[in-house]
């Protein structure tokens, strides 16, 4: 500790943790940026990383790292079986992309790369295994190493061994069974265009990538029927996913590798649990993919850290963080609340169910202004997520 303890240790370097620690050490601070490995790119059959995020456009310029991305200009929500459909429009609200979509490797290979070519920035490789508070510094057991640190932030994931170490609360929201995530070439061009179609079991999602004729696919359902579709050979799967898609790109010519996860919502009763410590990203907060706002969350959480943090000179001094984390918490909760809405009013099944849904699909699809107040929220420029 020759030169003192860092202003801030964040443990976790993907996008949320990576993004934070440069935001910080461009502030001028002097940041340690902790990961159990360097991030690295990787490529599938049709080119691309099949993990992908829709990051919006506040949130992909606050990155600050230039990576290739497809852009969304518009977005089309339909459902099984149902007669009615909403769709959104980049150019209704004035700007040049709903949002910006990236492959989380690659992405995460750039901000680590940036990380390490910044002055007052450290990078460390290592597991994380002890975690301590004193009067004036937190001290982290990285490998072999120890570090200490104004402040921890912890942005190591939905199984933080941070917050596991701290003893963090984390209250569940139940169970969301699984999701598969692939990427697919298309025999007609995506047009920029975002789908999302609600089945009977769970909401399909199709994302543009920079190739014109591929998109990235996110496939929400029971966990049974998710372990069956990936272990299907790949012609059996495209049609399985081509009926579910309605062939809307019209017939599925190629699958890359797919891999599953399971899904929950979570959230830590306190994302400032110890003065010295906060936790950030799916460390503090796991959402339900189906809007894919769970990533945004936490770069939006990196970015109001650092309003916060302007002008402190301990940021982990006591009561510092209090408010950020009833904001933040305030901000994932209303996310949890809606996404467990939207999936419990499209599992009502039934012609009533369906015809209230169209019903009210064609209505919101019929008024401009409350589709931009839909528009402006997700995009978290709305008036509540500015206020949050």
């Amino acid at each position: 500790m020759a030169d003192g303890p860092y202003d801030a240790i964040v443990v976790g370097a993907g996008l949320v943790g990576a993004t934070a620690a440069l935001a910080l050490g461009r502030a001028g601070r002097r940041v340690a940026l902790v990961d159990r490995r360097r991030p690295a790119a990787t490529r599938g059959r049709l080119g691309f990383d099949v993990r992908t995020v829709a990051l919006t456009p506040a949130c992909f310029e606050f990155l600050g790292v230039d990576v290739p991305d497809a852009r969304v200009r518009r977005m089309r929500v339909w459902e099984e079986e149902g007669t009615g459909y909403i769709e959104f429009d980049s150019a209704a609200v004035g700007c040049d992309a709903l949002a910006h979509v990236v492959e989380v490797g690659a992405t995460s290979a750039a901000l680590w790369q940036e990380a390490e070519a910044l002055d007052g920035l450290d990078v460390h490789c290592g597991a994380v295994s002890g975690l301590s508070e004193g009067a004036a510094a937190m001290q982290v057991s990285v490998g072999d190493a120890t570090l200490f640190g104004r402040l921890v932030i912890a942005a190591d994931g939905a199984e933080s061994e941070v917050r596991r170490l701290a003893g963090a609360e984390v209250l569940g929201r139940g169970d969301f069974d699984a999701a598969l995530a692939t990427a697919v070439r298309t025999e007609r061009a995506h047009g920029d265009t975002a789908l999302q179609r609600f089945g009977r079991h769970g909401p399909l999602a199709f994302l543009p990538l920079p190739d014109a004729r591929c998109s990235a696919v996110i496939w929400s359902q029971d966990r049974a029927v998710t372990e069956r579709l990936g272990a299907l050979d790949d012609a059996a799967f495209l049609a399985a996913l081509d009926t579910a898609s309605e062939g809307v790109l019209g017939p599925l010519e190629a699958v890359d590798r797919r891999y599953t996860f399971a899904l929950a919502q979570r959230l830590v009763r306190d994302f400032n649990p110890r003065p010295r410590l906060l936790l950030v990203g799916d460390a503090a907060h796991t959402v339900h993919p189906l809007a894919g706002q769970g990533v945004n969350l936490g770069i939006e959480d990196a970015a109001r850290l650092l309003d916060v943090a302007e002008g402190a000179t301990d940021l982990g001094r006591p009561n510092l963080w209090r408010g950020f984390a009833r904001r933040r918490r305030a901000r994932a909760e209303s996310m949890v609340a809606l996404m467990t809405a939207l999936r419990s009013a499209y599992g009502y099944g039934g012609p009533v169910g369906r015809w209230l849904r169209n019903v009210g699909v064609r209505g919101l699809d019929a008024t401009p202004a409350a589709k931009r107040w839909l528009i402006r929220e997700a995009m978290g420029d709305g008036v509540v997520a500015r206020a949050l």
